[in-house]
């Protein structure tokens, strides 16, 4: 080529940037880039729950920890939950005393109707509350004032509202509660002395069979889950309340 032909290359290229900055075509391809880009970012890159589709079928892992550590049997205490979800049904699942003794929760929420069971070495047992039983015991467990706050805080990805329970006498501790309503569970606390609360807990503390615990979300995974888990298995011994209580006064 040229130094003639460079030359008018040059003046060409000059004219034609001249012409973009006049119109201001190449300002305007410039902003739409930048604006994607950050959309982009934004939509691959952002923890936020707003941006989570309402999880309907899946599981949560939680994390115990026991609060009242002084206790003897602190060591023999669960140190994770798995719950399972699906169908506004969920199961719930914990192993203490290095795996000899499980004890797992199916929650109907469709049926009012809680199962409890317990696997002690060999031995399987399960009791089942309808709504006369669950309501005869929450009667009896301390009673709470929820209120609703503005705070808020990621727990396992998810962007979680704070509530506030009281003890209605104040003998128990105030309970900070963390919830999600992306997880698609209805009325999901309508068993416990939190059923104000409309969304799935994330973090909390409950008093139970001598512990004081806090639970929290590690994880939640959107996965297929098998119906059979919300039906009691055939090799479970059905027995009462008083028996079940038993059980867990005689492993504290």
């Amino acid at each position: 080529m040229t130094s003639c032909s460079k030359k008018n290359l040059a003046l060409s290229q000059i004219k034609l940037l001249l012409y973009c900055l006049n119109h201001n075509y190449l300002k305007k391809l410039l902003t739409a880039g930048v604006t994607f880009c950050i959309i982009l970012l934004v939509f691959s890159g952002c923890k936020d729950s707003i941006f989570h589709s309402r999880v309907k079928e899946g599981s949560i892992e939680y994390k115990i920890v026991v609060l009242d550590s002084s206790n003897s049997m602190a060591k023999m205490a669960p140190d994770k939950m798995t719950v399972k979800f699906k169908d506004n049904k969920s199961y719930a699942e914990l192993i203490a005393g290095m795996g000899l003794f499980e004890t797992s929760f199916i929650n109907d929420e469709p049926g009012k109707k809680i199962t409890q069971m317990v696997r002690l070495l060999n031995k399987k047992m399960a009791y089942v509350a309808d709504t006369a039983a669950i309501t005869k015991e929450l009667q009896h467990d301390v009673k709470f004032n929820i209120t609703e706050t503005t705070e808020t805080k990621m727990i396992a990805g998810y962007k979680c509202k704070k509530a506030i329970a009281k003890s209605v006498d104040g003998k128990a501790p105030d309970v900070d509660l963390y919830y999600t309503d992306d997880i698609r569970l209805e009325d999901p606390n309508w068993a416990t002395p939190f059923k104000t609360i409309s969304g799935v807990l994330m973090q909390y503390r409950i008093s139970k069979y001598g512990f004081y615990m806090e639970f929290t979300a590690q994880k939640v995974t959107d996965e297929k889950v098998d119906d059979a888990l919300f039906t009691l298995p055939a090799d479970y011994k059905i027995i009462s309340k008083q028996q079940i209580d038993d059980l867990y006064k005689g492993f504290q």
